[in-house]
This record gives C-alpha cells, sequence and structure tokens, in this order.
C-alpha cells in the first residue's frame, strides 16, 4: 500500500477539504476566522457552511493564477488522506494582504491580531519575490503518523528545484519536526501570538504568548540568493 500526489480536481473539492477540516477543526487559527461554525458545520459536508465554502472554493480556483491544490490518495482505498495548498510565484510575486471581511467587530479583532502578524512578515520579507509559499499541509486524523505529510511536503521540494526556488512556510509547533526532517530551516523572524488572542477570555494565567515558527527551505543548499529581508536564524 502506497499513498500517491495528485493535483486536485474540480470534483474533489468537498473531499479535500473533509481532510482539511478534520485536521483543523480545534485549530486556533481556524475557531477564530470561522467562530459562528460549530464542529458539526466545519466537517459535515453537507451543512450550509460546506455548501457556502465550496461554492467559494470553486470560485476562487476559477480566478487564482497562483496557487495550486494537491491530494493525497491512498493507493489501495482510493481515498484522499491529506491535502497540501502551495502557491507557485514562477514571477516575482503580486501577494498582497487580504481583508477578513466577513467578521465584524470583536470576532474580526482576533482575527485580525492572529492572521496580522503572519501576513506581515511575508510582506516584509517576500513582496515582489519568486518563491514558494507552502499555504497548509493536511492530514486527516484517521491517517496521521503514516508519512503523508512528508510525501505532500517533498512534491513542493520537486517544484522548488525545478525552478530553482526557495520555500517559506509558516509552522504550527506540532508541525516543526515534518518541516526540519525535511531540510527546512528556521528564520530570524518570529511573529507573536499573544495569549490573550490565542485564548480569549481564560484568565487563569497559565497561558503564555506564542512564537510563530517561519522557515524556509533552499534548494541546492546556499546556491541561491534569498531576499535580503530573510535573515537564517
Amino acid at each position: 500500500m502506497g499513498f500517491v500526489v495528485l493535483p486536485a480536481l474540480v470534483a474533489d473539492i468537498s473531499a479535500v477539504y473533509d481532510v482539511y477540516f478534520a485536521a483543523f477543526k480545534d485549530n486556533t487559527i481556524t475557531r477564530a476566522l470561522f467562530p459562528s461554525a460549530t464542529a458539526e458545520d466545519l466537517t459535515n459536508p453537507d451543512s450550509e457552511f460546506r455548501k457556502a465554502h465550496t461554492a467559494h472554493t470553486l470560485q476562487y480556483w476559477q480566478n487564482n493564477l497562483t496557487q495550486y491544490t494537491l491530494k493525497c490518495v491512498d493507493s489501495e482505498t482510493g481515498k484522499i488522506v491529506g491535502m497540501a495548498l502551495w502557491d507557485v510565484y514562477i514571477t516575482p510575486s503580486d501577494w498582497t494582504k487580504g481583508e477578513i471581511g466577513w467578521l465584524q467587530g470583536k470576532e474580526r479583532e482576533r482575527a485580525e491580531a492572529l492572521i496580522g502578524p503572519l501576513w506581515g512578515a511575508r510582506e516584509k520579507m517576500w513582496s515582489n519575490e519568486r518563491y514558494l509559499y507552502c499555504h497548509v499541509v493536511a492530514v486527516h486524523p484517521d491517517a496521521q503518523r503514516r508519512g503523508i505529510g512528508e510525501v505532500l511536503v517533498d512534491y513542493g521540494k520537486k517544484i522548488a528545484l525545478q525552478a530553482n526556488l526557495p520555500i517559506y512556510v509558516e509552522s504550527s509547533r506540532d508541525a516543526i519536526r515534518l518541516y526540519e526532517k525535511s531540510g527546512f530551516r528556521w528564520l530570524k523572524e518570529r511573529p507573536v501570538h499573544k495569549s490573550d488572542d490565542l485564548y480569549p477570555g481564560q484568565t487563569n494565567g497559565d497561558q503564555e504568548d506564542h512564537e510563530v515558527p517561519l522557515l524556509v527551505w533552499i534548494p541546492g543548499s546556499e546556491k541561491i540568493l534569498l531576499p535580503e529581508a530573510v535573515k537564517l536564524a
């Protein structure tokens, strides 16, 4: 039995995001971005939330020119067990900060407090640069610890090698080992998530601010120049 990484098709949208939301339904940023959605809303492909999400994703695919969605398929069952989003900037990136316009008030403030530092670091280091951005790697909880995350990362590394471009990733603390094993190196830049934004309403004093690990993978070791703002730790 093995796993095969393929480009996701339009017909795969629901199954691909079954994996994503199963993996990240309890993630702090996911909960901040979709505060009104229940776990059932996120994981049930027939929920109104998921139907709207699928429609939005389809529209996004039809207009976006840089982001590629991958699926990892169990070759024995044919089931999608992993997914990844890669932004590939063969020409200098025209990415700019977005807006969290679907939220208002305190909910929007919290989401922007979590996303803003990541957007700021990315803009500072990679504006108008050529690179790959590993937006997300997700593995269904039922299929974790079987090397699927590594396979999805390796797919992106092959593209980076072919294009001779670095890869940039904002890692969760749980995924650091995956990227380190894959040869990624830490950057000095480390945005901080404040405990008040990570754990709203919790006042027991046990919660701490968290640095966000930023990492880069360089094809051919030191054979390419990184942008001036990108400093290795």
